[in-house]
């Protein structure tokens, strides 16, 4: 009888002490397969000397995977002096097989260079070595992590005018992005005096769904995006550390930058809601483009139009602000035939699907920032590739220059109200840094 048949009967005879589990294959779809053999006679140790087999993906680390479980003291496991030819051994399958074999007290391990749009399969048992192969003499343990949602979006190229379903075109060329002041992403804000939605005036960030619809982010257990903000010495801004977004309920709303009276249906020229430096070629926002987004004076398409009249009265000019950049309700049904409205006309973009509101001076004048977003699961695991979006705001403070608002928010609530008193009035660009 050779050594190694004679090593390998110890090893049996070891664990006949232990608990007979019925069953000598392995599971479907197991990874310990080829170099790997179920152990004789089907002994295998009792449940629970490993257990609570956890994978994570940090956001900083997304081609990682963590890998964690429990166990109990491994020399209560009755292995004898096979304890030193026993290891855990641990498999990823993302398309390949990786493995690591390691020593029993071991509690972690992380894998790297691991695929980011797959699903990640990880699995874990107990292993004995002996002249003859490898055996198994535990169950196998599984999890699994979904990584494959699209990343989400910082901004949507879904650009629309008219208002009603004959009238509605779609606008080739235009991007808008989710970021701005309160519920229509404004790019102009108050100390005082400012009526907002919502209330508490807020730095708004926004998110649109990738590829996917409802039904398949259901079916990887979809939950929120995170969204995270840096300064640039790379440090976490404290308000935007790992924080959830929520869903967005804008219905029927658009978000409306101009009346336009030409048609953009056969637009051929790119435009955007904010400044964007693309490595060093700056295209400006849209109240700096050519004629063809004009109103019906001619004037250039503005985010935000200031018309300010000097006046003596103590010193203090008014100023009357024209919000085009706000909301509407979209109409489902047309008016009287051959009835047009303004809002027939207007060019607006679609609203996110999801957002957060940090503080209004989040976002410090002059420094640029990098926000990042990606999407979880129900149990907090990362589902998503990350967005990446790396903006820069710089203000213009009106300080007593403008103390009188014409805004679409209003005590009133009607188109173009009155904000007395405004004080602090800024206008910021946002620069998008591709």
């Amino acid at each position: 009888m050779s050594s190694g048949v004679l090593s390998l009967i110890s090893i049996i005879l070891a664990l006949l002490v232990l608990v007979v589990v019925s069953g000598t294959g392995f599971a479907g779809g197991s990874l310990f397969g080829g170099e790997y053999s179920d152990c004789p006679f089907s002994t295998r140790l009792r449940d629970g000397q490993i257990s609570g087999l956890s994978l994570s993906r940090d956001a900083d680390r997304e081609d990682e995977v963590d890998v964690s479980w429990t166990a109990i003291d491994p020399a209560s496991w009755g292995l004898g002096p096979n304890v030193y030819r026993t290891s855990l051994v641990v498999m990823l399958d993302d398309d390949s097989t990786h493995t690591r074999t390691l020593p029993l007290g071991s509690r972690k391990t992380t894998f790297t260079g691991v695929e980011i749009d797959t699903k990640v399969t990880v699995q874990l048992a107990i292993v004995v070595e002996t002249a003859d192969g490898d055996y198994l003499i535990s169950n196998i343990l599984e999890q699994s992590i979904n990584h494959i949602l699209t990343e989400p979006a910082f901004m949507t190229t879904e650009w629309k005018q008219g208002v009603t379903p004959k009238e509605k075109k779609n606008v080739p060329g235009g991007t808008f992005y989710y970021v701005g002041y309160n519920e229509a992403f404004g790019n102009y804000k108050a100390e005082s005096g400012l009526l907002t939605r919502p209330q508490a005036a807020r730095l708004r960030i926004g998110l649109a769904h990738g590829e996917e619809d409802d039904r398949k982010r259901n079916n990887v257990d979809f939950d929120t995006y995170i969204i995270r903000i840096t300064d640039e010495d790379g440090d976490v801004v404290p308000e935007g550390n790992n924080v959830a977004a929520m869903a967005s309920n804008y219905g029927t709303k658009r978000l409306v930058t101009w009346c336009i009276v030409a048609d953009l249906s056969v637009n051929t020229d790119k435009f955007a809601n904010v400044r964007i430096n693309d490595g060093g070629t700056v295209t400006g926002s849209m109240y700096a483009t050519p004629p063809q987004f004009v109103n019906d004076d001619n004037e250039p398409l503005l985010l935000k139009k200031v018309n300010m009249d000097k006046v003596e009265e103590k010193g203090v000019s008014t100023a009357v602000v024209f919000e085009e950049k706000k909301l509407i309700e979209e109409h489902f049904e047309d008016g009287p035939e051959g009835f047009h409205t303004a809002a027939d006309t207007f060019l607006y973009a679609m609203p996110p699907d999801a957002h957060r509101d940090f503080p209004i001076d989040v976002l410090a004048n002059g420094k640029a920032y990098t926000i990042t977003a990606w999407a979880v699961n129900d149990g907090n695991k990362v589902i998503s590739p990350i967005a990446s979006l790396k903006v820069r705001p710089t203000d213009v403070e009106y300080g007593e220059a403008i103390s009188s608002i014409q805004d679409y928010v209003s005590s009133e609530e009607v188109i173009g109200g009155e904000n007395p008193n405004v004080k602090g009035f800024t206008v910021t660009t946002f620069t998008v840094i591709r």
